[in-house]
């Protein structure tokens, strides 16, 4: 019965941040896809790591039912009579205390300032995920799209 708590708990765990998207500059959009868009040619000036954060889920669904599944599960595995309440409260809090810290750790990313002199005048800082490398002086392509402004070579 311990492997079916602690396997639910880490599905629960794993579904918690699998939807987050970092606007990898590889990756397009669905809504993206045989759209038209710009390109403009420009220069890498400078370039810096950051770090990304993924816009949050403040409803905290995801705790809730980790904590509410592993309440249950923890009730009715554990301790009898009174204690098996003692135990679910133990196993709910525990539960949804780890699901929303592993959420924390896992939205976040490596990423990239860019800072480019477009070809036709100005600059323009772009910040995405560090899927590709880039630096000073390095010809890059500027391209447009619904989803936003990307760097690329």
């Amino acid at each position: 019965m311990f492997k079916i708590i602690v396997s639910l708990v880490l599905a629960s765990l794993l579904s918690a941040c699998a939807g987050v998207d970092f606007g990898s500059p590889n990756t397009y959009q669905r809504y993206d896809v045989q759209r038209a868009g710009t390109v403009e040619e420009g220069t890498v000036i400078r370039t810096r790591a950051i770090t990304i954060e993924a816009s949050q889920d403040n409803s905290g669904l995801t705790s809730l039912i980790s904590a509410g599944v592993g309440a249950f599960l923890g009730s009715r595995t554990i301790g009898n009579g009174s204690g098996r309440y003692i135990a679910g409260a133990l196993s709910g809090a525990a539960s949804g205390f780890v699901t929303q810290k592993v959420s924390q750790a896992l939205s976040h990313r490596a990423g990239l300032e860019i800072i480019v002199r477009k070809s036709s005048g100005g600059n323009v800082v772009i910040a995405q995920p560090d899927d590709q490398q880039f630096a000073p002086g390095e010809h890059v392509l500027l391209v447009s799209t619904n989803s936003g402004l990307r760097v690329t070579h």
